[in-house]
């Protein structure tokens, strides 16, 4: 800590600070550190003495100083230049050319270059067990650099640190980063996932203390220019509060002008420091804090109000918000006993209440010189106005037409799924019950992930005197298992019981990696069901849709029109006396409930396979957890008959697998709701169906539908002329962010009522011409201001 400069490693007038040995165990023992303070506190003769001390100990120890890099140029040179310091700062032989390593490397990208440097110099010409440290200094000047070369410098620095853990990259161990600086972690990187600061030791620094500071009496040599030198050094820490580059200022002044052994350190403040500041303050220290304050890009108006307040008060207790980080790099405030401080009486004189009233009075009328200049004549406005709306209208058909042409599906898709997953919660349906096939029932009873015919004709058997309503077998059945006489009796079971749907299954352009599969012989259609589902192709293949009915398919196996939901909706409707009706061409009737077949270019499905009759699946969202459509007993219960009579008694009973490591197991929207519950098994999903059918039907549950496709289209360019009003009307960004940011939050709101209600409205393509339209005519504003002179 020198005035003006770092100190030498071996200097006399070092005061040694506990953090100085924080620094050093922390580096010894391998750790990323960094030093982020205010100026002059001493980061970088700290950094200088502790870099002599790993030294000592064989450790390699290379400084680089950030400003000598620049900011205004491109990555490439720019990472040409680190490398070029860390190189030379290696102090490496001669015999080793950094010009015709880098060109026999000149393909590879700068990150891996760094990383090739890492592994292919420091690692070969300092091998193990030598430590290597880069310390960064003036590390803030980063803040400068695009944020995007930023982040893939930081998280490379991550990364590296990551590699430790790698089996064959020990030397990684062996690399340590230092960072000294005035910045906060996240001036520099904001990506939890990728800063190397959550992962690095942050050290402190604080004031120097009174004990520590008593070298200054030999090392500024006060000893032998007043009497009673420690009664002097404790005044110059009561002027000071122990900052460093005070402290060291004072204690020159003392010995260059005190006039006598006794000298009178407060007038030696008044006449050296205080008066005419701006004249004597050299080296720079208070100007640099008072455009710190005055200056500041994000927080100019909210460090003086802050700072205000604790020169009113004294103290404020700290929150580490970004505006009282902020304050603490100027330096001028120090937070003590979890409270923010004036660092010392120096500080409070010179940037005194007259002085922060002024400065804030400034800022004041700046903000309202800059009101005026962007108020807008009423005559002008009619015009930007329309203005406005024409660019509305134009990203509005532009959009419209992205949609259209199936860009926007995956995106509309993922939305769709996230307000599916918030909608309220339902009761269970009442009507159904799954008989579940869990992974300890099929080692149990069953074979080849199903149930042996012996095991399931008696689970059938045993539900049936219970009397249930319907039984939906979810089991192919093909081929004995495992013997030919209980297969057959399964068989006469599936084709005499009037209460049991049976499936088979279909190949066709949709399951081209599924054969078809016989259906049980003797069952006829109307009890028989295809288990196909429609899956949503994308990085995972999603169920969103409910495939009720298909066209026969000539040489099939399976063939039926029904989905073992429809199916099985229908049988048991029909003991209600509900049957399917007639309906118009596109839709089914069933009681008086219409089901619209959904077809190419209806709402986010610009481009879908539309075989068959297909709905939106309208899943049971039952107290978050999707599977939970219905009560559920296992093969197990049945089979020892530990289960309640009421459960199986007039209802719909599923039985099928829910092993979650077989092969029956889809995606849903729910998949990334419960990370236990990644995929859902068949038989729930089939349950979701059945239940959508019925409680439609005998309860007046909504189905989800797409509004007609002008009416997308309206609501698209009636958002696409909210964000032209949003951007015509507020000039300031914050304005102009916070209502963007407000609308989208209302649209995410309304869709889900809308949805909640059986409607999906286009909310992606909404939020698009929001953001797109807003910012196009928030800069054409600010490119174009309307003239402020009268006509």
């Amino acid at each position: 800590m020198v005035p003006g400069g770092s100190l030498r490693a071996n200097d006399p007038t070092y005061v040694v600070r506990k953090q100085d040995i924080e620094l050093f165990e922390n580096l010894l023992a391998g750790e990323y550190c960094y030093v982020f303070n205010a100026r002059q506190m001493g980061k970088s003769s700290m950094r200088v003495r502790v870099m002599k001390k790993l030294r000592s100990q064989g450790c390699k120890c290379i400084p680089i100083d950030m400003t000598r890099l620049g900011v205004s140029i491109k990555e490439e040179s720019w990472y040409e230049g680190f490398l070029g310091e860390v190189f030379y700062g290696c102090d490496l032989p001669n015999s080793i050319n950094y010009q015709d390593w880098r060109a026999s490397h000149q393909n590879l990208n700068n990150i891996q270059l760094f990383a090739r440097f890492i592994e292919e110099i420091l690692f070969v010409h300092f091998p193990y067990p030598q430590k290597i440290y880069i310390f960064l200094d003036e590390i803030d000047v980063l803040v400068k650099l695009p944020l995007e070369m930023r982040n893939d410098f930081f998280a490379f620095i991550r990364s590296s640190y990551n590699r430790r853990a790698e089996e064959g990259k020990d030397d990684y161990h062996r690399l340590i980063f230092a960072f000294v600086g005035v910045a906060t972690p996240d001036d520099l990187i904001r990506d939890p996932k990728r800063t190397p600061f959550n992962i690095g030791h942050p050290i402190e620094l604080t004031e120097l203390k009174f004990e520590d500071g008593k070298n200054l009496i030999k090392s500024k040599r006060l000893d032998e220019i007043v009497e009673e030198p420690e009664v002097v050094l404790k005044k110059v820490f009561d002027w000071t509060g122990g900052q460093p580059f005070l402290t060291q200022k004072l204690c020159q002044i003392i010995v260059d002008y005190a006039e006598d052994s006794e000298p009178d350190i407060d007038k030696l403040v008044e006449e050296h420091i205080l008066t005419y500041w701006e004249e004597k303050d050299n080296p720079t220290h208070f100007k640099y804090m008072h455009d710190y304050l005055v200056n500041h890009v994000e927080f100019a108006p909210q460090l003086l109000g802050l700072y205000q307040e604790i020169l009113q008060k004294g103290e404020v207790k700290t929150d580490d918000s970004p505006v009282q980080m902020a304050l603490r790099l100027s330096g001028i405030v120090i937070k003590r006993e979890k409270k923010l401080v004036i660092f010392n009486k120096i500080y409070r004189k010179i940037f005194n209440e007259d002085w922060v009233e002024e400065k804030l009075a400034e800022k004041l009328a700046n903000l309202e010189n800059n009101l005026d200049n962007s108020q807008v004549k009423p005559q002008a406005q009619p015009k930007t106005l329309g203005m406005s709306l024409g660019i509305a209208g134009f990203v509005g058909v532009g959009v419209i037409i992205l949609r259209t042409l199936g860009l926007l599906q995956s995106f509309e898709l993922n939305e769709y799924d996230r307000l599916m997953r918030w909608r309220p919660s339902e009761p269970l349906d009442p009507r159904l019950l799954i008989v579940e096939a869990t992974a300890t029932d099929i080692n149990k009873y069953g074979i080849s992930n199903s149930l042996t015919d012996e095991n399931l004709a008696k689970v059938i058997a045993k539900l049936e005197t219970h009397q249930p309503t319907i039984i939906g077998v979810d089991y192919l059945r093909e081929k004995p298992l495992p013997s030919e006489s209980d297969y057959q009796k399964l068989l006469t079971l599936l084709s005499n019981n009037q209460k049991i749907v049976a499936v088979c299954s279909v190949s066709d352009d949709r399951n081209k990696n599924k054969p078809s599969s016989q259906p049980p012989d003797g069952v006829p259609e109307e009890r028989l069901g295809f288990i196909q589902l429609m899956l949503d192709p994308g990085q995972i293949n999603i169920v969103r849709r409910h495939y009720m009915f298909q066209n026969k398919i000539l040489g099939n196996p399976c063939q039926t029109q029904y989905s073992l939901s429809v199916s099985v909706a229908l049988n048991y409707l029909e003991t209600k006396g509900i049957q399917e009706e007639d309906a118009p061409r596109g839709f089914v009737k069933i009681g008086q409930v219409f089901f619209k077949d959904l077809v190419e270019g209806q709402g986010f499905y610009q481009k879908i396979d539309t075989g068959g009759i297909q709905v939106l699946l309208n899943y049971r969202n039952s107290e978050g957890v999707p599977n939970k459509v219905a009560e559920s007993i296992t093969i197990s219960d049945v089979l020892s008959g530990n289960f309640d009579d009421s459960l199986v008694k007039d209802k719909i009973v599923l039985i099928g697998n829910t092993d979650p490591n077989g092969s029956d197991n889809f995606y849903t929207p729910y998949s990334f709701q419960v990370a236990s519950q990644k995929k859902m098994p068949g038989v729930i999903v089939h349950a979701h169906q059945v239940s959508q059918i019925i409680s439609a039907v005998l309860d007046g549950r909504d189905l989800i539908t797409f509004w007609h496709r002008w009416a997308d289209w309206l609501w698209i360019l009636g958002w696409s002329a909210v964000g032209g009003v949003v951007g015509w009307r507020f000039h300031r960004v914050l304005f102009f962010v916070f209502f963007i940011g407000g609308n989208i939050m209302v649209l995410y709101l309304v869709s889900l009522i809308f949805l909640t209600h059986g409607f999906v409205v286009p909310l992606v393509p909404s939020v698009l011409v929001l953001v797109i339209t807003g910012v196009s005519v928030f800069i054409n504003f600010e490119r174009s201001p309307p003239s402020l002179t009268n006509e």
